[in-house]
């Protein structure tokens, strides 16, 4: 194996593995802890899974770098973050409300890719659903897969029999506002919106066609990067709020759908968010 790029079946092993752990503790007895400044929770599960991803990745890529959910940045700086260098990003748990209530929506989220002038450059994502053994992986001008079946976006074009996903879990207060203005423009022009409590899922069902679009602001890096690849490789689109290049160590939020309801889902969303 390459100390420079993973295979997809170092990444298929690993995050199913992950998901395994996740798994004894989904629907059973485990610790809860409140994360700060309301940003949500971490459970026992989260921490058992990122704790093995971060082992494995080290034992095989030592020189990698690894932003992952509870533990941050490993090796990284905005010092160096111009050098072109591997990163790993890492969503031990996506959807740790869900899965602290018993609820089967919820996520591993891996990505591989380099930084490249300051921007993530994806080279090989994975996503798992572990209470379904969903498992989704693409690599860079390969494809996107689910259980090894080829996955290509759906092209429906008509926006009213769309159904679109979103999220909202961080925002409060005054946020809320531009949340509930677009839901309610979104909700009012197409089949029906969505609101699911795990963005890499969606993400993933996005390519899938299960759902014809995915938005959200504000989320995290490791909420994005391996379902941005995933819906890309699908043939979708994915664009950042300002309809721009998307890349997750940059932007906050994230729009990805098929060719032709993308323009449409942008423009809704534009109109109450300007950046």
């Amino acid at each position: 194996m390459s100390e420079h790029m993973p295979t997809q079946q170092f990444l298929e092993s690993l995050i199913q593995e992950a998901g395994s752990i996740t798994l004894k503790f989904f629907q059973k007895n485990f610790s809860i802890q409140e994360k700060s400044d309301n940003q949500g929770i971490v459970t026992d599960a989260d921490i058992a899974s990122e704790n093995f991803i971060k082992k494995k990745i080290h034992e095989k890529f030592k020189t990698h770098t690894i932003l992952a959910e509870e533990s941050g940045l490993e090796k990284f700086t905005q010092e160096n973050s111009e050098k072109e260098q591997a990163i790993w990003i890492i969503d031990p748990l996506d959807g740790t409300t869900n899965f602290s209530k018993g609820n089967p929506y919820y996520c591993i989220s891996i990505a591989f890719g380099h930084i490249v002038e300051g921007v993530f450059q994806a080279k090989l994502a994975g996503i798992y659903q572990p209470t379904t053994q969903s498992l989704f992986i693409a690599e860079k001008n390969k494809g996107t897969f689910l259980n090894k079946q080829k996955l290509f976006l759906n092209d429906l074009q008509n926006f009213k029999l769309a159904s679109i996903a979103t999220g909202f879990s961080s925002n409060k207060d005054k946020d809320l506002i531009q949340v509930v203005n677009t839901i309610g423009a979104i909700q009012n022009k197409s089949l029906g919106l969505r609101i699911n409590g795990a963005a890499a899922l969606d993400l993933a069902l996005t390519a899938k066609g299960i759902f014809q679009g995915f938005y959200e602001i504000p989320l995290a890096p490791w909420d994005m990067a391996a379902g941005a690849l995933i819906v890309t490789e699908a043939g979708g689109v994915v664009s950042n709020f300002a309809g721009k290049e998307f890349c997750p160590l940059r932007d906050k939020g994230i729009i990805a759908a098929n060719k032709q309801i993308h323009p449409e889902l942008l423009s809704l969303i534009q109109n109450y968010y300007s950046n």
